[in-house]
């Protein structure tokens, strides 16, 4: 298979995932990783300004480390927070999937 095909279905999968925790709007078929980014931000914006508690549970459910999140707290400028809180999720599900993926095959 090709990388750009791999990625493709990784992202694929790893909106289907979001999908699910987030309760996102209807994705478009042909997504990447930045416009996945987009189509979660609002979700993400949303529970930094209102749900922080709740933002901070999916943060340990999606398993992204204490220190991500406090650097991009404490060094993206306010307006990029929830874009990059939002790249931050979406490369941890990536990675996350790629894992899956590589030790199933054992």
């Amino acid at each position: 298979m090709n990388s750009s095909l791999d990625n493709s279905c990784l992202i694929k999968t790893v909106a289907v995932d979001l999908n699910n925790l987030l309760q996102l709007p209807d994705l478009p078929e042909e997504i990447d990783r930045e416009g996945l980014a987009r189509a979660i931000e609002p979700v993400i914006a949303h529970l930094l300004s209102h749900e922080f508690e709740r933002f901070l549970q999916l943060c340990y459910r999606f398993d992204l480390g204490e220190g991500k999140v406090k650097t991009i707290l404490n060094t993206c400028p306010p307006e990029e927070v929830s874009f990059q809180m939002s790249l931050a999720i979406i490369d941890r599900q990536m990675l996350k999937v790629i894992l899956r993926k590589k030790y199933s095959d054992y």
